[in-house]
């Protein structure tokens, strides 16, 4: 975790703020391990050691993405 708490990362899909989800943790194995990939309300968080919006966070947002009915 960095000094000041962990890096949130928004969302280009989802409106997260206020949103069903918040609070729930994921797991995604990583290339090193299990990572944990978090909903906030300001976005995503993932444990993993990178410095951008990673894989596991965009792997969580396309699956919202895939179940959204379209009319």
């Amino acid at each position: 975790m960095s000094k000041y708490g962990p890096r949130i990362y928004p969302s280009d899909i989802i409106d997260t703020k206020k949103h069903w989800a918040v609070g729930t943790v994921w797991n995604a194995e990583g290339s090193k391990g299990t990572y944990n990939i978090e909903m906030l309300d300001k976005g995503f968080t993932c444990d993993c050691p990178a410095f951008k919006k990673c894989k596991h966070i965009k792997a969580v947002e396309e699956k919202f993405d895939e179940n959204v009915q379209y009319a």
